[in-house]
C-alpha cells in the first residue's frame, strides 16, 4: 500500500511540496477533503501516474512516494494496478459522448476454473515481470557502477599520460582498452615514473657515438685508443726492466746512478763540442778514462736507453690522450637516463684517475731503469684499464639508449602510454571482473525467466504464459455482462429507465428510448462515467483485492438526491479494494464517507483523514497536504469548522488574506440565526430581532451581505479593516446572545 507522499515538484499547485513530519501515514481507507481549486484533482493525477511512473503532461515532474515495499520516485513503476476516477477519466471515456464506450470484460460464472488458471498465470507473469524489472534495475546499477570504475580510472590514465595524445582520454577509451588487455603487467613505482616522464617529454637530438681520443702507435703506425694503450704499458715496462746492457762497468757510476747520468750527458757534450779537456776542471781528458767511459756506455746500453726514452715519450702521449676524453652534457640526455649516465660517468672518472696514477708509476719505473741499464730485474708495475673500459662501455650504452629512443621516439611514447594504460587498468581488473560476473549471473536469470526452462515452476516462456492468459481471457470474457450491469446500475442511480447501455461491436452505446442518446446533461454524464468506472473495477484486467482505487469528487454536477446513490454505489463496490482514496470538496459527502469509515470493523483496516489546503505565496498558489481538521471529523456540520476559521482569523494586512472571510462570516451568521431564531424570516429580519448593539448589527449585515456577493466593482482597500472589525463584532454578538453556545464553540476551536 501507499503510506505517504514525501515530495512533489512541478505538478501544478504542488510545485514544491514536502510532507510535514507530523503528517500521519495513509491507511487502507483514506479520505482527503479540500475546497474546489485547492489541488485535489492534481493530487489524483499524481496517484494516477504511479503505475506508469510518469505523467505525459508534466515532463518535469518529480515525486517521492513511500510504499510498504519501498520508495517510489519518478521513472519507477508501481507494482500494483491503480484505477483513478477524476475529471481526466470523465473526459477520456465520456468527453462529449460522441462515440461508444470501451467494452468491459467480466468473467462468467461458468468459467471459474479457467479464471483461477488465469489468476495463477497472471501471478506468475507479474512475478516474472517484477523480477525482470528488478534484474534490469540491478543490471543498470551494476553497469553504472562499472561505468564509474572506468570513468575514474580513465581520469587517472588521462592525468598520468598528460602531454600525450591521451589528454582527451575518456571512459569509452578505458573500456575498449580493457577488452584488449593481454599479457599486461603491473609496473613498479620507478618503472611507472619513467613511463610517465616519457609521455611528457619532447623529442631530443641524438648525441651520437662516444668520441674516443686516438694516438698513433709507434711500432705499427695504427691509431689506437688510450685505454687499450694504457692497459699494455705495464707489460712493455716489464719487458724493458728485465733487459740489461753488457759493458765494462765502472763501479762508482754503477753505484751512483745520479753521477752516471751526469757523466753520460757530459761525455755526449764533449763529443758534440770535440773537447779534449774537461770542461769542468780544464784538465786534459786521459785516453784511458775516455775508453773506460766508452766501455761503460756501450752501444747496447745506448740502444736500451733509446728504447726507454721512446717508451716514456709514448707514455706521455697515452697520459695526454687519457685527459682528452670529452663526455656529453647530462642535460643532453632524456631525464630517465641521467641517473644511469651519472653513475657511469662517476665510475669513469674514478677509474680514469686510477689508470692515470698507474701509468705514472710505470713512467717512474722506466725513469729509474735509465739509471740501472746494466741490471736485469722485474719492474713490478700495473696498468690495468679494464674497469675504465667497462665504465666507457656503460657511458656509450646510455648514449646508445638515448639515440635509440630519439630514433623511435613516437613508438617509445606509445609504448610508455600503453604500459601506463595497462598498469592502471590492471588495478581495476578484479573490480570490473567482479561486476561482470554479477551482471552475467543476472543476465542468465533474465534469459531463463524470459525464455523459460528447467529450474522454474512453470517452464514456459514469458511470452507463452502471456499468450495463454490472452487466449483464456478471450475464452471466458463476457462483454454483454458488463453492458447489462451498467444498465441495471444506471436505472438504480437515476431512478428511471429511459437510458440503457446497448452492446455493439465497437463498444457500449448509450440509448435514450431506443435511440442514441444526445445532449446528455452534466449530471447524466457524471452518473454514466462514475458507474462505468465502478463496473470497470470488475473487469479482467484489474484485481480489486490487490489494486488501489482513487475517486475524486464523484458527485460533481449531481443533485442532492444523487449524492446518496453515488455514495451507496461507491461503498458497495470499493470496500474490498486493497487501498481506497476518496477526495471530495462536498461537506455532506465528506460526512457520509467519515461515518462509513468510522463504522467499518477494525479488522478491515485502519482509516486516514487528510485535507488539501492551497494558499497564495510570493511564487504563486501552493498546495499542501495536512491532517483533516478534527472539527470536520467530530461534528456533523461545517458550522463548527467555519466558526473556528473566524475565531482564529488573523489578517496580515493584505486584501488576499481577507477576501474569503465575508462568505464564511455570512455562513456562520445564517447558521447561528437559524439556530437562535428559527423562522422563515429573512436574514435581515432575524438580525434585526436579535438583542445586540444596533450599530454593530448594521455593520455585520452590511459586511456579510454586500461583501459576500459580486459587486462588479474593483477591489476595495477598506476590506481589510472591515474584515478585522466585523469578524470581532460577529463573534461578540454570538457570545452576547448565546454565551453557553459560544463557550462550547470556543472550546472546540481551541481544542
Amino acid at each position: 500500500m501507499l503510506t505517504q507522499i514525501k515530495k512533489i515538484k512541478s505538478l501544478g499547485v504542488f510545485d514544491n511540496y514536502a510532507a510535514p513530519p507530523e503528517l500521519k501515514a495513509f491507511e487502507r481507507f483514506n479520505v482527503i477533503y479540500g475546497e474546489n481549486g485547492s489541488g485535489k484533482t492534481t493530487l489524483s493525477r499524481l496517484l494516477a501516474c504511479l503505475q506508469a511512473g510518469e505523467h505525459k503532461d508534466y515532463p518535469s515532474l518529480e515525486f517521492a512516494v513511500d510504499t510498504q515495499s519501498g520508495s517510489l520516485t519518478h521513472g519507477q513503476q508501481y507494482v500494483r494496478n491503480v484505477r483513478v476516477f477524476n475529471s481526466d477519466f470523465v473526459e477520456a471515456n465520456i468527453g462529449r459522448f460522441d462515440g461508444p464506450l470501451r467494452h468491459i470484460l467480466i468473467l462468467g460464472e461458468e468459467n471459474k476454473a479457467v479464471a483461477a488458471e488465469i489468476k495463477a498465470e497472471i501471478a506468475t507473469r507479474d512475478d516474472r515481470t517484477k523480477r525482470l524489472q528488478d534484474i534490469a534495475a540491478a543490471v543498470t546499477k551494476l553497469e553504472s557502477e562499472r561505468g564509474k570504475i572506468f570513468s575514474t580510472i580513465a581520469k587517472t590514465i588521462g592525468e598520468a599520460t598528460s602531454g600525450s595524445t591521451l589528454r582527451t582520454y575518456r571512459k569509452p577509451d578505458a573500456e575498449m582498452a580493457f577488452g584488449k588487455l593481454s599479457n599486461a603487467k603491473s609496473l613498479s613505482d620507478p618503472e611507472l615514473e619513467i613511463h610517465r616522464a616519457t609521455v611528457r617529454q619532447e623529442q631530443m637530438p641524438e648525441v651520437g657515438k662516444l668520441p674516443v681520443p686516438g694516438i698513433i702507435e709507434p711500432d705499427s703506425g695504427k691509431t689506437i685508443g688510450p685505454v687499450g694503450a694504457a692497459h699494455a704499458l705495464a707489460e712493455r715496462c716489464k719487458a724493458l726492466t728485465t733487459r740489461s746492457a753488457q759493458s765494462a762497468v765502472i763501479a762508482r757510476l754503477a753505484s751512483h746512478p745520479d753521477i752516471a747520468v751526469w757523466v753520460e750527458e757530459g761525455v755526449a757534450l764533449h763529443k758534440h763540442h770535440a773537447s779534449e779537456t774537461c770542461e769542468f776542471c780544464a784538465q786534459p781528458l786521459p785516453a784511458v778514462r775516455l775508453k773506460a767511459l766508452a766501455d761503460h756506455f756501450s752501444v747496447e746500453d745506448q740502444q736500451l736507453k733509446a728504447e726507454i726514452d721512446q717508451e716514456r715519450v709514448w707514455i706521455a702521449e697515452v697520459q695526454k690522450a687519457l685527459g682528452e676524453f670529452v663526455l656529453p652534457d647530462r642535460l643532453a640526455l632524456y631525464s630517465e637516463l641521467r641517473t644511469d649516465y651519472d653513475t657511469a660517468v662517476a665510475a669513469f672518472e674514478t677509474e680514469l684517475e686510477a689508470v692515470k696514477a698507474r701509468v705514472a708509476v710505470v713512467d717512474g719505473l722506466l725513469a729509474e731503469k735509465l739509471t740501472r741499464r746494466t741490471e736485469a730485474y722485474d719492474g713490478a708495475a700495473q696498468s690495468d684499464a679494464e674497469a675504465l673500459k667497462a665504465a666507457l662501455t656503460a657511458i656509450a650504452d646510455v648514449m646508445d639508449r638515448h639515440d635509440a629512443k630519439t630514433k623511435g621516439f613516437e613508438a617509445e611514447k606509445a609504448a610508455a602510454r600503453n604500459a601506463i594504460e595497462a598498469h592502471y587498468l590492471l588495478t581495476v581488473k578484479a573490480q570490473v571482473e567482479g561486476v561482470a560476473a554479477k551482471i552475467a549471473t543476472y543476465k542468465a536469470e533474465e534469459t531463463l525467466l524470459t525464455d523459460g526452462g528447467d529450474g522454474l515452476p512453470d517452464k514456459r516462456s514469458l511470452a507463452a504464459i502471456t499468450q495463454s492468459i490472452i487466449d483464456k481471457q478471450a475464452q471466458i470474457s463476457n462483454e454483454h455482462k458488463g453492458g447489462e450491469e451498467l444498465t441495471t446500475h444506471l436505472k438504480q442511480f437515476l431512478g428511471r429507465t429511459d437510458l440503457v447501455f446497448e452492446n455493439s461491436k465497437e463498444g457500449y452505446v448509450v440509448l435514450r428510448r431506443g435511440k442514441p442518446a444526445k445532449r446528455l446533461s452534466e449530471g447524466e454524464k457524471t452518473a454514466i462515467a462514475f458507474l462505468y468506472f465502478l463496473v470497470q473495477l470488475k473487469d479482467q484486467d484489474f484485481d480489486l483485492a490487490e489494486g488501489v482505487v482513487v475517486i475524486d469528487d464523484p458527485i460533481s454536477s449531481l443533485d442532492s438526491g444523487a449524492i446518496y446513490q453515488a455514495f451507496s454505489f461507491l461503498k458497495n463496490v470499493t470496500q474490498d479494494a486493497k487501498q481506497l482514496f476518496i477526495l471530495t470538496h462536498n461537506h455532506e459527502f465528506l460526512r457520509l464517507v467519515i461515518n462509513w469509515f468510522q463504522n467499518l470493523p477494525n479488522s478491515l483496516g485502519k482509516k486516514s483523514y487528510a485535507m488539501v489546503l492551497c494558499s497564495e505565496t510570493a511564487a504563486g498558489r501552493s498546495a499542501r497536504i495536512t491532517t483533516l481538521d478534527p472539527l470536520l471529523i467530530e461534528h456533523a456540520t461545517e458550522y463548527h469548522y467555519l466558526f473556528k476559521v473566524l475565531y482564529t482569523f488573523q489578517s496580515d494586512g493584505t486584501i488576499l488574506s481577507c477576501y474569503h472571510v465575508p462568505n464564511i462570516a455570512r455562513k456562520v451568521l445564517e447558521t447561528f440565526l437559524d439556530f437562535h431564531l428559527p423562522s422563515n424570516n429573512s436574514l435581515y429580519r432575524k438580525l434585526d430581532e436579535t438583542d445586540f448593539d444596533p450599530h454593530k448589527k448594521t455593520a455585520i449585515y452590511k459586511f456579510t451581505n454586500d461583501l459576500s456577493h459580486f459587486t462588479g466593482k474593483g477591489f476595495d482597500p477598506a476590506l481589510v479593516s472591515e474584515t478585522q472589525k466585523n469578524t470581532a463584532y460577529l463573534l461578540e454578538m454570538i457570545k452576547h446572545v448565546a454565551p453557553l453556545h459560544y463557550a462550547g464553540l470556543e472550546a472546540l476551536a481551541k481544542g
